[in-house]
């Protein structure tokens, strides 16, 4: 049976609890779900698998479903392999982060013969759900979403359906007390229209640092050590909170900041509060003009700016890393394990 308890540096772990983890990592270093990954191995006995989702399947971990009508497809786990592999490693539990993967029906049924808790990751919803937790979230014994909506108001009551929200990992995002803050305010994300439209009339004002597709002017995505630089180059960080669909949500990218101890300012929205607190922690904007002027107002200020910037640092740390979300998933597993 694992034992659970802290280890030397006052970090929990679970001693003796294996796991796999599948996932694929489109941005490299600071993808979320290698991050993710790397934090748990902290945590426990982990084996990570790469599916190699923007590599071609070259592994062929997987095979492409399109018949559900969505433009992406469903990429059902290859079930022989995943069979041979829990022969070999003999896990306690099994992991399907996020990438539209997923175990079939069927192969969560053999898994159920190894004794296997198997666990499903969205990262992407709500955009994501019509075309994936919507179909295969049932089949898991536990099922996470990174959406508070979603949560609330999409899953059925047959999902088993927790809350996984998106946090730092501090290892790789973290501050960089000799960089030079280059830019008043930075933005890291693709270009859209809306988003466009804003930075248009805020560069006619600030120095703004834009790091991502689309933006013109040479600007491209950064990862990696090049993501935590770019974040550092600016005394703010503007987060923008709509998703593709229409929807607004907490984006990863407010924790990371935050990890960078930089200001973040973002939209005014109900469940920021459950992380971050406006005007404390963090700052909010309900338009363009409310956004221009705290802007102005926080980069002249730098003790004010600096006040808001250890606050939500401290909050992080305490609360909203990923080795304290996995904590919470693994003693999820725990519970089932033991009846």
């Amino acid at each position: 049976m694992a034992s659970y308890g802290l280890m030397g540096n006052g970090k929990f772990a679970m001693h003796n609890l294996k796991g796999i983890h599948f996932g694929s990592y489109w941005m490299r270093e600071n993808d979320i779900v290698y991050l993710m990954a790397q934090d748990l191995k902290e945590l426990c006995n982990l084996t990570t698998i790469d599916t190699l989702i923007y590599n071609k399947n070259k592994e062929h971990w997987f095979r492409e479903d399109y018949s559900y009508g969505c433009k992406s497809p469903i990429r059902w786990l290859n079930e022989q392999k995943v069979i041979d592999l829990i022969k070999v490693e003999k896990p306690n539990f099994v992991i399907v982060n996020s990438g539209g993967m997923s175990f079939t029906s069927e192969t969560i049924r053999c898994l159920k013969d190894y004794n296997v808790v198997t666990m499903g990751i969205s990262l992407s919803d709500p955009d994501v759900f019509p075309c994936n937790g919507r179909i295969y979230s049932e089949y898991y014994d536990l099922f996470y979403t990174n959406s508070t909506y979603a949560l609330n108001n999409l899953y059925s009551k047959k999902t088993n359906i927790k809350l996984l929200p998106f946090a730092a990992s501090t290892k790789l995002h973290k501050p960089l007390p000799t960089s030079k803050k280059k830019y008043d305010v930075v933005v890291v994300g693709h270009a859209r229209p809306d988003r466009v439209k804003v930075i248009k009339k805020l560069k006619k004002y600030f120095n703004v640092g834009l790091f991502g597709e689309g933006w013109g002017d040479g600007c491209k995505s950064v990862n990696g050590e090049d993501h935590v630089r770019a974040i550092n180059a600016g005394k703010m960080y503007l987060s923008f909170s709509g998703t593709i669909a229409g929807y607004i949500n907490m984006k990863v990218g407010v924790f990371e900041a935050v990890a960078c101890k930089s200001c973040v300012v973002t939209q005014i929205f109900d469940e920021m509060e459950s992380f971050f607190k406006y005007g404390l922690d963090i700052l909010g904007y309900q338009d363009d003009d409310m956004l221009i002027n705290l802007i102005n107002c926080y980069t002249k200020n730098d003790r004010l700016r600096n006040w808001i910037v250890n606050n939500s640092y401290e909050k992080l740390i305490k609360e909203h890393t990923w080795t304290k979300r996995w904590v919470a998933v693994l003693n999820d597993i725990k519970k089932i394990q033991t009846g």
